[in-house]
């Protein structure tokens, strides 16, 4: 998670040739939060650190280490190749560190979990090749993914692509319908951080982890709250069986459960937030990959507040 903030300006650079001018409308802004300002940082106090469920304890020195990705739950997953746990120095940010062991992601970052392996490498490749970019020109997480994309070893990747494939999914995401939600701040580097008071959650999600200080030092069992409109899930599930606009609905290629095909990634429980970002993306060109040309007539045919409702919708599926 710490190497989320090292691809920030290299997205800036690298994702802006992509596209001209940032391709991010006002409707949309609420799926790329952009702040002036992070509260991310080095753990408070000075270890050492423990974690409910968990019998470890790490150092200070530990938990900040950008070069290895805390396990606190080792006996919940496979032995995980070392691509996926270690930087060496010179290799790629660890995957565990945005990801984490168990594939769950975080905001900013996706559920690798139980995707089909083949597709684990094409989107790792469609970053490395620039077929696939943000249409926000500063969105960390996709800096930080080109960075790995290019260093990482084809032998590496196909590693790291076995083992979350291998992974179940888990619910994490739970979605509430609110008219109201707590306020939040846009983080620097694509998230949003907690803030006192509520406000009214006009069209759009809210994501927002429970508790963001531990999900840093590598707490992958931490519940994640999207916050939609009222009557949104409704909304969408009407969207989703009927294909909106272009009549394709999502499950001729998600399968009938949204669960995922050996074609096409699973949509059920997935966070809202990073749905939303990947239909943008689609739909504005930013990711032209062949497996986003499959979707680009789906994502067009979807209004910015449509947007809110079918991933309102797919985000509270059982994974």
């Amino acid at each position: 998670m710490r190497k989320l903030i090292a691809g920030a300006m290299l997205a800036a650079c690298v994702a802006g040739a992509a596209l001209a001018e940032n391709a991010v409308p006002r409707e949309m802004a609420w799926a790329y939060p952009t702040g002036a300002k992070s509260t991310f940082g080095p753990p408070p106090g000075a270890g050492p650190f423990t974690m409910p469920g968990s019998k470890l304890r790490f150092s200070k020195a530990q938990v900040s280490d950008e070069n290895t990705a805390v396990d606190w739950f080792p006996d919940s997953h496979p032995p995980a190749p070392p691509v996926v746990a270690h930087n060496s120095g010179k290799g790629p940010t660890p995957c565990a560190a945005c990801h984490f062991y168990s594939g769950v992601g975080a905001p900013g970052a996706a559920d690798l979990a139980g995707l089909p392996a083949e597709y684990i490498i094409a989107q790792v490749t469609a970053f490395k090749t620039g077929e696939r970019r943000s249409a926000n020109t500063g969105q960390p997480s996709t800096g930080e993914m080109i960075k790995v994309a290019v260093a990482v070893s084809n032998s590496a990747l196909r590693q790291a692509a076995a083992y979350y494939a291998s992974l179940p999914r888990k619910q994490v995401v739970r979605v509430v319908e609110s008219a109201t939600v707590p306020k939040t701040t846009p983080d620097q580097y694509g998230w949003l951080n907690p803030a006192p008071g509520r406000e009214a959650i006009g069209n759009r999600v809210v994501e927002l982890a429970a508790d963001l200080p531990a999900m840093f030092i590598g707490n992958d069992r931490i519940a994640v709250t999207d916050y939609v409109p009222p009557g949104a899930i409704a909304r969408g599930a009407a969207i989703v069986m009927s294909g909106g606009g272009t009549g394709q609905a999502c499950a001729m290629c998600h399968g009938g459960s949204l669960q995922g095909t050996s074609m096409a990634p699973p949509l059920a429980g997935r966070s809202a937030a990073y749905l939303a970002r990947a239909l943008w993306d689609i739909r504005s060109g930013a990711r032209h990959d062949a497996a986003a040309g499959m979707m680009q007539a789906p994502a067009r045919g979807l209004t910015p507040s449509q947007i809110v409702d079918v991933t309102a919708y797919l985000a509270s599926r059982k994974p």
